[in-house]
């Protein structure tokens, strides 16, 4: 369900927004805390997770998708802003399927190309070596 909102969100957004975020450095101050609260929460969602998994009783649960869903929710609201780092965590959270995010090449594409086209080094390497898996 959660999944199905963000997709609409998502999908809206890009269409508002596509001329003016597609290549272009927009980030600003406000991008930048939101991803810098996304960094707070994906580093409280492996500790919570780790804490879980050595502490695990009957009466606890495990506090990470939480914090998981806060993190990529923070890393959204950045790269929508334009900032480069968010839209290459967006893009690796959708290849690998993390943050709580299934897996859609297609969408990972689209944030890496993002990045990579605002001149993030490690995007672009991301996107190369894509491309020659495909070709091979």
């Amino acid at each position: 369900m959660i999944r199905q909102a963000l997709e609409k969100i998502v999908d809206v957004l890009l269409k508002i927004g596509d001329a003016k975020l597609q290549g272009m450095q927009l980030s600003t101050p406000e991008a930048q805390g939101d991803y810098v609260q996304g960094t707070y929460f994906e580093q409280l969602a492996t500790q919570h997770h780790h804490d879980y998994l050595m502490h695990h009783t009957i009466n606890t649960s495990d506090l990470s998708p939480i914090d998981y869903r806060n993190a990529m929710w923070n890393f959204l609201t950045a790269a929508l802003k334009g900032h480069k780092e968010a839209q290459y965590r967006i893009g690796m959270a959708y290849l690998n399927a993390e943050l709580g995010l299934d897996r859609n090449y297609e969408l990972a594409h689209l944030w890496l190309s993002r990045a990579a086209a605002q001149g993030h080094v490690q995007a672009d390497n991301v996107l190369k070596h894509a491309y020659e898996e495909i070709a091979l």
